[in-house]
């Protein structure tokens, strides 16, 4: 008869695999966002949107269409890097290294949390997002050429290429991607527009309080994705001439060399190139930092030293 499995039997095949048995590393950034993740967690179900759903039947159609273009807008980012983070979690497991991917999976989830926290609002305002489709759809072919296209092409394209290639370059081109250009510059353009839609409003507590704690998230989101970014290049100087490049064409699209009809469905559709240049600019150079350094002195960096300073102020 087989010996049935007893509690604390070492089921593992390969020891050497596993690094918790070695003790974990408290002091690393990683760690430490880790830590302040579990410390600050919440629960998008938990949010009171019952105020909210009785301030949008106070509302115009036209102020509706803007609130809920944006809401879907975020959304549907949320959901996209919620799918598109698992390929550097993976790479960051195969690479022995524990923290960033204890990390990287609450990063996931925070992700997840905020797909969720959107599509609760949806619903207890009972508005269905996919009205919005065809709107979406004449807002892409207005930007034509000039529309960013992130995340159902670059993005996805450059995050499951760190299944079959971990180099350092693909884990930086990664990194510029996800967390610089989609959190550190998409992303913290829309929360200002929020800041200025609720300071207009007066309106939708519940949808406030929700953006405001996913701003809480995304600031560890872009530290982690500034940390990450500092070592690599800490590690590789010769890759920095490569990471100009790679951001020049990223944000060709800020740059304001387009005709009227563009630049009128650009503003249409909420895009303020002036600030998104400006918040290009900070993330480039929140990364050239990392020139005058080594990877010692990046990993003994504190954590506030990776966060962008628009979001400092979310607490």
């Amino acid at each position: 008869m087989t010996e049935p499995v007893a509690g604390g039997k070492i089921q593992e095949t390969q020891i050497g695999r596993y690094r918790s048995t070695r003790g974990l590393d408290y002091q690393s950034v990683p760690w430490r966002l880790w830590e302040k993740s579990k410390k600050l967690f919440w629960d998008p179900a938990d949010i009171d949107f019952s105020q909210d759903a009785i301030d949008w039947q106070t509302m115009s159609p036209r102020q509706r269409t803007r609130v809920a273009l944006s809401a879907r807008g975020f959304m549907v980012g949320e959901e996209a890097v919620t799918l598109d983070i698992v390929p550097l979690l993976r790479c960051m497991s195969e690479l022995g290294r524990l923290e960033d991917t204890m990390y990287l999976s609450m990063f996931a989830m925070e992700e997840a949390k905020h797909t969720e926290m959107f599509r609760r609002w949806f619903d207890a305002v009972a508005m269905d997002p996919a009205e919005l489709d065809d709107l979406v759809r004449e807002q892409q072919t207005a930007l034509g050429q000039y529309r960013n296209g992130i995340f159902d092409g670059v993005l996805t394209e450059v995050m499951r290429r760190l299944d079959t290639d971990r180099s350092p370059q693909a884990i930086l081109d990664a990194t510029i991607i996800y967390n610089q250009l989609v959190e550190g510059v998409a992303a913290i353009a829309g929360y200002r527009r929020w800041d200025e839609t609720f300071r207009f409003l007066g309106k939708l507590p519940g949808l406030a309080a929700g953006i405001k704690l996913t701003q809480r998230d995304e600031r560890r989101h872009i530290a982690y994705g500034t940390y990450l970014g500092r070592r690599i290049i800490a590690e590789n100087p010769e890759l920095w001439p490569w990471v100009e490049r790679r951001w020049e064409e990223l944000t060709a699209s800020f740059s304001g060399a387009y005709g009227a009809a563009e630049a009128e469905a650009r503003a249409a559709a909420g895009f303020d190139d002036e600030y998104q240049r400006e918040l290009a600019k900070r993330r480039l150079e929140a990364l050239a930092v990392a020139r005058t350094m080594n990877a010692t002195e990046v990993d003994a960096s504190a954590v506030e030293a990776f966060e962008p300073e628009e979001l400092q102020h979310v607490v």
